[in-house]
């Protein structure tokens, strides 16, 4: 499993999370910790992935750029998890 497949296993139990919430959320809105902002947020983090391609990299000649950044801060939300890999960490 690398980093990609982690958080997006993580997404997916969020998502599943939030849906049986949002079925039993009495007030169906977008509060602070409401099922509809972790849905929106799934969606926002499954953009990301899908839009980092390191092809289009502004910076990708330099050496000290990590183009996975983004999806390393993403991962980081799950470092408690057992299938979290430290290395994964920034500056990991």
């Amino acid at each position: 499993m690398d980093i990609t497949d982690f958080l997006e296993a993580r997404i997916t139990e969020d998502e599943a999370e939030a849906s049986v919430a949002k079925a039993e959320f009495a007030h169906g809105g977008y509060g602070c910790y409401g099922p509809a902002r972790v849905l929106a947020e799934c969606a926002a983090k499954r953009a990301i992935i899908a839009g980092i391609i390191p092809e289009r990299d502004p910076q990708a000649g330099n050496p000290d750029y990590d183009p996975l950044w983004v999806i390393r801060e993403l991962a980081a939300v799950y470092k408690d998890h057992p299938d979290y890999r430290k290395e994964w960490a920034i500056g990991g």
